[in-house]
C-alpha cells in the first residue's frame, strides 16, 4: 500500500513531461506487485531518471506500446464528436491495459447500422462493445432529508430484503425526494406507533444520516429499554436541522390527534435554549454516534419527542445497518 504513492507521483510525473511517448501505467498485484509502465519507444531508457535509486527501481517494468496516452485521449474525443451525430446512446473509456479506446453500446445492430449509413470510419485503436447497461447517475437516499413535507427517517430493509426509507405515520402517505416519487408501502399510527415507510425505486438506499455536517453510517440500533434517562441524543430535521439534547422522559403519551392515541412509550428530549422540533421535521432520525435511537413524533414548545426504533419490526422492518 504504501508503494501505491510513490507510483503515483510516477503516472503524474510522466503525464506531464514525457507525454509524447507515455502510454499509460498500471498497477499489478498478483502474481507478484509491480508497476506496469508503457512507452511508445526508449522506454528502458526514458523511466530511468524517474525511478534510479527510489522505491520503484526494482519493481517498475516497462512495456512497448503502439500509441501514446495523450493520442489515445485525442482519439477518444474525435470518435465522440463523430458518433454522438448518430443519437444513441453511447458511452466510451481508455483501456490502457489494451492500449485502445472502447466504445460501449447496448444497441449494438443500430450502432452498426448508423455507422455505415452516415459512412462514419472509425480509427484501428477503437474497439466497439457489446454491453447490457451503460453507466448512470448515482442519486442516494438516506436518513434525514427533505421530503414533500416532512424529513426522511431511517434506511429500512423488509423480510425479503426490499429496501426503503421510514417517516412519521402522521406525515402525508403520498412523499417524494427531489422529483423522485417515494411508493407508499405501509403505515401503523397510533398506540406506541408512528411511522410508515416507502421504496425508493431509481435510487440507492444507504445506511447514512444527515447529522448536519457530515452523512454518518448507521452502525446498529438502540431499543427503548435500552436508552436511559438523561442520555444525549442527536436529530436532523429539515426545519430545525442539527440539534441535541437530553431524555427527560421515557413515558411521554402525545395527546389524540385526528382520531389517533397513543401509548406512553415515546421518548422526550430537551436542552435549554434550543429548538429541536417545528413542523416538518417529523419522521426525521434521532441518534447517537453511529446508533439509531427513534423517529421525529412532533413536539412541545421547543422540545421533541419520537419514537422508540425498535417499533419499526411492527411492519416487519429492520435498520439497513450495512
Amino acid at each position: 500500500m504504501q508503494l501505491q504513492e510513490p507510483a503515483g507521483e510516477l503516472n503524474a510525473e510522466l503525464l506531464a513531461k514525457e507525454s509524447a511517448t507515455f502510454a499509460g501505467a498500471w498497477i499489478q498485484h498478483s502474481p507478484d506487485f509491480r508497476i506496469i509502465v508503457q512507452f511508445t519507444e526508449n522506454g528502458d531508457k526514458t523511466i530511468q531518471p524517474y525511478i534510479e535509486n527510489g522505491p520503484l527501481a526494482d519493481i517498475a517494468e516497462v512495456r512497448a506500446a503502439s500509441v501514446s496516452l495523450i493520442e489515445l485521449e485525442a482519439i477518444q474525443d474525435t470518435t465522440w464528436l463523430a458518433v454522438r451525430e448518430l443519437d444513441i446512446p453511447v458511452a466510451s473509456g481508455i483501456n490502457v491495459f489494451k492500449n485502445r479506446v472502447e466504445l460501449y453500446v447496448v444497441e449494438r445492430q443500430r450502432f452498426d447500422d448508423a455507422l455505415q449509413r452516415l459512412k462514419i470510419n472509425l480509427s484501428d485503436k477503437v474497439e466497439v462493445i457489446t454491453v447490457n447497461e451503460l453507466g448512470s447517475d448515482v442519486a442516494e437516499i438516506f436518513a434525514g432529508l427533505a421530503l414533500t413535507t416532512c424529513t426522511s427517517g431511517f434506511s429500512v430493509k423488509n423480510s425479503s430484503g426490499t429496501k426503503g426509507v421510514t417517516t412519521a405515520a402522521h406525515c402525508s402517505n403520498t412523499q417524494s425526494y427531489g422529483s423522485t416519487n417515494l411508493p407508499f408501502q405501509s403505515a401503523a399510527q397510533g398506540g406506541q406507533y408512528d411511522v410508515q415507510w416507502h421504496t425508493a425505486p431509481g435510487l440507492t438506499v444507504r445506511n447514512l444520516m444527515n447529522d448536519g455536517t457530515y452523512y454518518r453510517l448507521v452502525y446498529g440500533t438502540k431499543p427503548r429499554n435500552s436508552q436511559m434517562i438523561n442520555e444525549y441524543v442527536c436529530k436532523f430535521g429539515m426545519t430545525t436541522l442539527a440539534g441535541c439534547g437530553y431524555i427527560t422522559n421515557k413515558n411521554y403519551m402525545p395527546p389524540c390527534k385526528d382520531g389517533y392515541c397513543y401509548t406512553s412509550t415515546f421518548i422526550y428530549v430537551h436542552r435549554d435554549g434550543v429548538d429541536l422540533s417545528e413542523p416538518g421535521d417529523s419522521g426525521g432520525p434521532w441518534f447517537s454516534g453511529n446508533t439509531a435511537y427513534g423517529i421525529m413524533k412532533g413536539q412541545n414548545g421547543t422540545d421533541a419527542f419520537y419514537m422508540a426504533i425498535d417499533y419499526i419490526s411492527f411492519l416487519g422492518l429492520s435498520v439497513l445497518t450495512n
